[in-house]
């Protein structure tokens, strides 16, 4: 009940009562999950793999759900923390310049999609596969996870289960998505000549 509160809270700062009251009384259906399932593919499919990219990931993710379906979408950002150890320490939202439409990543939190009661991570395996972490997580997630793991989804309690827990501290703006998209349409740009485009 408390993380509901706080993502209540967090939606409420943003957003219309109507629009809060939509995202948390929404039943995911099985035909959502296999919806969100195919374009996550797709979105690391066309994204390189990079670490780090939490925040375009999300951001990327947000926009085509919301683009492409009716499923109520929020991207947050927050802590991340790993069987009880902080992995990512969110103590601000995203740096953002509106008037430049550009996201600074120097920033220490972490950032994912959230339906109603459902957590969605696109990065987070990318970041422990490519990106400057312990030896000793790296270890261990491959251990755990296998070494060619994309996408991880699932109830908090879910993701508790298998020792993750993820904190909200902040949630997106349509700015900052925007921005963000822009973004990641430019590495689309420059990886595949263009051949794909997201829009926010």
């Amino acid at each position: 009940m408390r993380r509901i509160k706080i993502i209540k809270d967090l939606m409420s700062q943003n957003f219309p009562d109507s629009i809060v009251e939509a995202f948390l009384s929404y039943d995911l259906k099985k035909e959502d999950l296999e919806f969100i399932k195919d374009i996550s593919k797709g979105i690391l499919l066309e994204f390189p793999k990079r670490a780090f990219d939490c925040c375009m990931l999300s951001a990327v993710l947000g926009a085509v759900i919301n683009d492409k379906s009716n499923i109520p979408v929020s991207v947050f950002v927050g802590h991340l923390d790993y069987n009880s150890k902080r992995m990512f320490n969110c103590t601000t939202s995203i740096p953002y310049s509106k008037s430049e439409l550009k996201i600074n990543e120097t920033w220490e939190g972490h950032c994912w999609v959230e339906l109603n009661g459902f957590i969605i991570d696109l990065s987070i395996f990318r970041t422990i596969y490519l990106g400057n972490v312990s030896v000793e997580l790296k270890n261990d997630i491959i251990q755990n996870f296998g070494e060619n793991r994309g996408i991880l989804a699932g109830t908090p309690l879910d993701m508790e289960k298998l020792g993750f827990n993820y904190t909200p501290c902040y949630i997106l703006n349509q700015d900052q998505i925007t921005g963000l998209v822009k973004g990641a349409n430019e590495i689309i740009k420059a990886t595949n000549k263009g051949k794909f485009h997201f829009s926010s």
